[in-house]
């Protein structure tokens, strides 16, 4: 590549403080070291989830005797084979509702639950289904085809306000997807984020996203982040530093002395939000004067925290903070925040950053490819090309205060690597950036997920009561709430 050198050229050529023993590193280790798992410290509670079974033995349908302890044992190993997704859920409950008798005793087995997986067995369950919405949390209504027809009163219910869904599926491994927004829920209630903001936070901002989410957010100062650097660990500095090096395609322009000072910028982030038990970061990057204090871009650790699933989030930018950390604990998945630019050429938007997590499939799945360069803007410190996959679906999404969350989706068809723009890019088709273009609004920012989430983000809505708007289809013009100042930035 040009300008640039592979991994054990920049070896042989540089000096530094790093260990024999480090550069010596085996590849075994780097593996290793690469499953980095999320602190103790930051591991949230389980999730408690009530589970019923209802159903009638004499049905009249799926058939005219239903073997329903048959049902309910197959269901039950099916929960048990899924067990490794469901590690952090706790299932309450777990019997069987036929009448109303059976629903009360249900009902109190039930207090507390951040909601109910109601497992659909037969017809004429439609009382025990809505009784149990008086309990006032989410019902996730699971039925597997030939079930019974109650699915057909989930639109009505909902229309009177009740917190229910249906997840009809004939594939048992969906059990897992639909109790998917009762664990983001449960979560975000507990999430705590750290904010170096460049001016004064917008306190109203920050005091509704905890009264509808849970969220605490926490305003830190730049201190606080320099105590954590100033006391990294140096041998854990070396070992993180070697991981990078070790795992690049290339490295352009940074020297060694940039990578170790990236490596002890992510383990001050990680450390200090261990010591605050916080599970995501957002910092003011590129006004902090990080750099000129001799320090490092945190573009290293906001890829390392959010693989691990601990959004880590350019420009002090909540929204996006909210919105990766919203994802994260719906579906897995890491954001990808960016800087949108739109070809109508191809009818494409390239989405371009200096960062990106590097396990976009998630903490378990296999990480990207990646280059290390210098932060495009002042081609100091350094930053990331991560290789993103080409034909993978993709959702983009940006929370807007509370109430509202603006989506759409599209596919990767190109990773350019090209010497403009930020040095992360990958070129969405999309189903119309000209309406996209004619209606953005609520600054520059947009997150975007590995998959297309659209039906799980609408089920998420429909429990928290915020809006989905869909860019690019929606007549976003006649929403309220919606920014339109164009200063606004990110």
């Amino acid at each position: 590549m040009k300008n640039g050198m592979d991994r054990r050229q920049f070896l042989g050529t540089t000096t530094g403080a790093m260990a024999v023993g480090a550069l010596a590193a085996t590849t075994s280790q780097a593996v290793a070291a690469a499953k980095s798992a999320i602190p103790e410290a930051l591991r949230g509670t389980k999730t408690r989830i009530g589970k019923v079974y209802v159903g009638r033995e004499n049905g009249a349908w799926p058939k005219s005797k239903v073997d329903l302890k048959g049902d309910m044992k197959r269901f039950e190993a099916e929960l048990a084979d899924l067990q490794p997704q469901l590690a952090d859920i706790e299932f309450v409950g777990g019997d069987l509702v036929s009448s109303g008798e059976d629903l009360a005793r249900a009902k109190e087995k039930l207090k507390g639950v951040d909601g109910i997986l109601v497992i659909h067995l037969s017809l004429g369950t439609g009382a025990v289904i809505t009784g149990l919405l008086d309990l006032g949390v989410p019902v996730i209504l699971f039925s597997r085809p030939y079930s019974g027809h109650e699915w057909h009163i989930i639109a009505s219910l909902q229309r009177q306000g009740k917190k229910i869904e249906a997840y009809p599926s004939g594939d048992y491994a969906d059990l897992a997807k639909a109790i998917r927004p009762i664990r983001a829920i449960h979560r975000l209630r507990e999430a705590k984020v750290l904010n170096l903001p460049g001016s004064a936070p917008d306190q109203k901002h920050i005091e509704a996203i905890k009264k509808k989410f849970g969220t605490e957010i926490k305003t830190i100062s730049l201190d606080d982040l320099t105590k954590c650097y100033d006391a990294a660990d140096k041998a854990e500095v070396e070992k993180e530093a070697q991981r990078w090096i070790d795992g690049a395609e290339r490295i352009v322009e940074p020297k060694r002395e940039d990578i170790l000072r990236s490596a002890r910028m992510y383990l001050a982030m990680r450390d200090l939000m261990v010591a605050e038990k916080a599970h995501a970061i957002t910092l003011n990057c590129l006004g902090s004067g990080l750099i000129q204090k001799g320090q490092a871009y945190p573009c290293f650790g906001f890829s390392r925290l959010s693989s691990m699933g601990l959004p880590g989030i350019c420009e002090a930018d909540l929204k996006s903070t909210m919105t990766a950390l919203m994802f994260q604990y719906l579906v897995n998945k890491p954001g990808f925040v960016t800087d949108p630019v739109i070809d109508l050429s191809n009818n494409t938007i390239i989405h371009a950053h200096c960062v990106a997590p590097l396990k976009m499939d998630g903490p378990s799945g296999e990480s990207c490819d990646y280059i290390i360069r210098s932060h495009l803007e002042d081609n100091k410190g350094a930053a990331l090309f991560v290789r993103m996959r080409v034909g993978q679906k993709i959702s983009m999404a940006r929370l807007i205060g509370t109430d509202i969350l603006l989506f759409s989706t599209g596919e990767v068809v190109d990773t350019p690597y090209v010497e403009r723009g930020c040095r992360t890019k990958i070129t969405t088709k999309v189903a119309n950036a000209q309406k996209m273009m004619e209606d953005w609004s609520c600054g520059l920012h947009r997150v975007i997920f590995y998959g297309d989430h659209s039906r799980d983000i609408r089920r998420l809505a429909r429990f928290l009561d915020f809006r989905v708007v869909e860019e690019g289809v929606d007549d976003v013009h006649s929403v309220p709430g919606l920014e339109w100042n164009p200063g606004v930035h990110p």
